[in-house]
């Protein structure tokens, strides 16, 4: 299960670490550019998940247990997260780049968000709002992102795919 998991995680927690550091020209060497998706037909996505809140919940947790401040549910980083949960799952792949080639602060933005940083999680397989915590948490890099002091909002999102599998997206920030 461990092996898994690395699999899932390991690339996608060193970026989330870059993108922590402030290095968005090297995450965006580091993904490779997808190619342009064409439409999916709504039918084929499982839909959105409502997690939101738990997993904001489950984050203010951990970070509780390690003596941070939590952060606080910002609706537009909730839109970017939504978005780019949607995109993996029509695309059936886990990345930081969007299908435009987009990086995660460019979508923070795009979403009306305007961030002084940011960092963002992404993971897919795991089925509940538990398991992706463990996960993340079990990943050097994303569990960097989690408790980081430097983040006060966060927004999450989780889209069931027409894979069966559910895509998940963090996106952290501090505003201007």
């Amino acid at each position: 299960m461990k092996t898994a998991l690395h699999q899932r995680l390991g690339a996608v927690g060193m970026s989330a670490a870059i993108a922590v550091l402030g290095g968005g020209a090297i995450l965006r060497q580091c993904s490779p550019r997808p190619p342009a998706p064409g439409p999916a037909p709504a039918s084929a996505i499982g839909g959105i998940l409502p997690i939101s809140a738990e997993l904001v919940a489950s984050v203010n947790s951990v970070r509780a247990a390690n003596g941070l401040a939590p952060v606080a549910e910002n609706g537009l980083l909730d839109r970017a997260a939504e978005d780019h949960s949607l995109d993996q799952a029509q695309r059936n792949t886990m990345t930081h780049a969007g299908w435009d080639g987009s990086n995660p602060g460019q979508r923070i933005v795009a979403a009306g968000y305007s961030s002084s940083t940011w960092g963002e999680n992404v993971a897919f397989g795991q089925p509940t709002v538990a398991a992706v915590t463990d996960a993340w948490m079990n990943s050097p890099g994303h569990r960097a992102i989690i408790l980081s002091p430097n983040f006060t909002e966060l927004g999450a999102a989780a889209v069931a795919g027409a894979n069966g599998a559910v895509y998940w997206t963090m996106d952290f920030a501090a505003p201007k």
